[in-house]
């Protein structure tokens, strides 16, 4: 059984806010380096960057969450036993050393995962309201990560995170079925990207390749070649539920290596949209 390490920034942000509170604006950021100085940097982050978001905009916010980060609660065995049940889901047994470490950003910042030699850190922000499938898609991704040699974050194509977060997504709706105490229901139907599926694919397909952090964010947080937000991960939907339909199990793409991913999401692509544009017969 891999044991998950539970840490948490939460105290010494608050330290941080309380006496940041009481102080000149132009005072805050030496006191966010003594009491908080969030020990990882976000992918895409400069030094100090995150530090001058949170003071710049997520400051006159922070008020309306301090309750939430005051009092929250993460229980180090329930942690576990979603981490263990990911793991069984993907048939994988090896240890994973994790830690999961909770802390306050910018009410932008995304979860991210640091790895260190062997060892993972899930950096996760619980400023918003806690999103479970979000944290099982996260978790979901270290496993991933662990079983195929694939990286977290920087290194990586657009192809592989965008096969990353379609394996990711695939397997917390599996987990929520599974689970009654959470709703079963993923949707799409809130996503712009929706609207031109076949577009989308087209558009992405020449950029799969890229390993630069603009590509990465553009086509996640921001807007893609097609013009939306989250044009990879549903891309990664898309490309998943394709290769699950043709008989591969969730365990199976995970085991898939890092060096033939890229090809395996082009194939893909091209075989969803020879399917798109091929005439079907009429009844």
């Amino acid at each position: 059984m891999t044991a998950v390490k539970c840490e948490q920034m939460l105290d010494r942000f608050l330290t941080f806010y309380d006496l940041a509170s009481k102080t000149p604006p132009h005072e805050r950021l030496s006191l966010w380096k003594e009491h908080y100085a969030f020990p990882h940097t976000p992918p895409g982050y400069q030094n100090d960057q995150l530090a001058k978001e949170m003071l710049e905009y997520g400051w006159g916010q922070y008020p309306l969450a301090y309750e939430r980060i005051k009092y929250f609660e993460m229980d180090p065995v329930d942690l576990n036993d979603r981490f263990d049940y990911i793991k069984q889901t993907m048939r994988y047994t090896e240890p994973i050393s994790l830690t999961v470490l909770f802390f306050v950003g910018t009410f932008e910042t995304d979860p991210f995962i640091v790895k260190e030699v062997d060892t993972y850190t899930l950096c996760f922000p619980v400023e918003l309201e806690a999103s479970e499938s979000r944290l099982i898609q996260e978790l979901a991704r270290v496993v991933h990560c662990s079983r195929s040699g694939l990286a977290p974050s920087f290194t990586r194509t657009l192809g592989q995170l965008l096969f990353q977060e379609g394996v990711a997504l695939h397997t917390t709706q599996a987990l929520l079925e599974d689970d009654s105490r959470f709703d079963p229901c993923f949707t799409w139907d809130q996503e712009g990207c929706t609207r031109e599926p076949n577009r989308v694919m087209i558009n992405i397909l020449p950029h799969l390749h890229r390993t630069d952090y603009e590509a990465l964010y553009s086509f996640t947080k921001g807007t893609g070649a097609s013009g939306y937000e989250k044009e990879a991960n549903y891309t990664g939907w898309l490309v998943v539920s394709h290769l699950l339909e043709q008989g591969y199990s969730l365990p199976e793409l995970v085991r898939i290596p890092k060096g033939d991913v890229d090809a395996i999401v082009e194939k893909s692509l091209f075989a969803l949209l020879n399917k798109a544009y091929t005439k079907q017969p009429q009844e």
